[in-house]
């Protein structure tokens, strides 16, 4: 909380001293960024900022009443920008390139965060390359080409996007599931079964993705079991801070750097919420997930404008006498000893 406060009143100090003449009056084009500030459903809180990151809305109530983006036309692009205080043409910002760093998303008009590929979410860096003022992906053709992959034996090299360099190298990837797909009904039961397990009210599962494991992690993973006298597989769930839109607009996972959930399955368990090499916990620096997930909702935190609560479905290898405690944390000390198997997304 201290941190929240701290980001907070240094952007507010750094933006008010910076704004204001000798007069103390505010200019004209500085009072349109004020009003830019402000939140963009009622216009009278400021956006909320955590973090550094400065949010569309100043609460989760206006963000609820936010009317979701419709897909962007020919004719102007999509409603987030336009419905933006300070909105222009969509345009890219060619002054900066798509894998430069950028504090806002390239698609002129819009002032969200770019945390997505130079852009702020998956939709507007698609906008971009359609309307061909950014180079797109030679695999998926949707995407700005953020990485020159080195050409194999007798191929070229080939410009791609990050999620599509991150697939050929064997990174994490997510494959969204049907509602009626058997994997998908089969995770929902255990989520709601396990829930259910207190009696208490329960949640919506609204999708489910499923986590391609890279095959790197596949091969500890199966090292670690050896390594057991009896092991066993268990089922757990991990939450944890999520700063962007996860599964509202595709199976995308952001880079930021401070979302926990998107920083767990990219880097299979190696890498949490602003870097931090492990969890700390009453037993010591490690892993910490909940078998029931009613447990492990009291730490995840959401703070995007998506509908969704977030968490990640877990494999974790434990040995067959090592008691699983129902009420509390299920602990294991390395990341060889935990798969992330699907990410779920629900409302309550």
């Amino acid at each position: 909380m201290a941190a929240i406060v701290r980001n907070v009143v240094n952007w507010s100090a750094q933006h008010g001293s910076r704004d204001r003449g000798t007069t103390g009056q505010l200019s004209p084009s500085h009072q349109v960024q004020q009003r830019s500030d402000m939140c963009e459903v009622c216009g009278k809180k400021p956006k909320f900022v955590e973090r550094g990151q400065k949010h569309p809305y100043c609460s989760r109530t206006c963000a609820g009443k936010a009317q979701p983006s419709s897909p962007p036309s020919s004719g102007g692009g999509s409603r987030k920008a336009q419905n933006s205080p300070m909105s222009m043409p969509l345009t890219v910002n060619t002054t900066t390139s798509p894998t430069a760093a950028s504090k806002t998303c390239l698609l002129a008009g819009c002032h969200y965060d770019a945390v997505f590929q130079g852009f702020c979410d998956p939709e507007h860096a698609m906008e971009a390359v359609k309307m061909g003022h950014v180079e797109g992906c030679d695999m998926c053709r949707d995407q700005p080409v953020s990485v020159n992959a080195r050409p194999s034996r007798g191929s070229s090299a080939r410009k791609l996007c990050i999620g599509c360099d991150r697939a050929l190298r064997g990174g994490a990837q997510l494959k969204e599931l049907g509602s009626k797909d058997s994997k998908f009904q089969e995770v929902r039961k255990h989520f709601i079964a396990e829930w259910n397990a207190r009696n208490e009210g329960l949640p919506t599962v609204d999708k489910v993705f499923q986590v391609i494991v890279p095959r790197e992690q596949l091969s500890r993973y199966s090292a670690y079991r050896k390594n057991l006298t009896n092991p066993r597989e268990i089922r757990t769930y991990h939450a944890s801070l999520m700063l962007c839109d996860l599964g509202s607009k595709g199976p995308f996972l952001c880079e930021r750097k401070g979302c926990g959930i998107c920083s767990v399955v990219r880097s299979s368990f190696k890498t949490f919420a602003f870097e931090e090499d492990y969890e700390q916990g009453r037993f010591g620096p490690g892993i910490y997930t909940f078998v029931n997930p009613k447990l492990a909702d009291t730490e995840a935190t959401t703070s995007s404008t998506s509908p969704y609560r977030v968490m990640v479905a877990c494999d974790v290898l434990v040995d067959a006498g090592q008691e699983i405690p129902a009420e509390d944390s299920v602990f294991v000390a390395s990341s060889e000893a935990i798969n992330a198997a699907y990410v779920v997304m629900y409302s309550m």
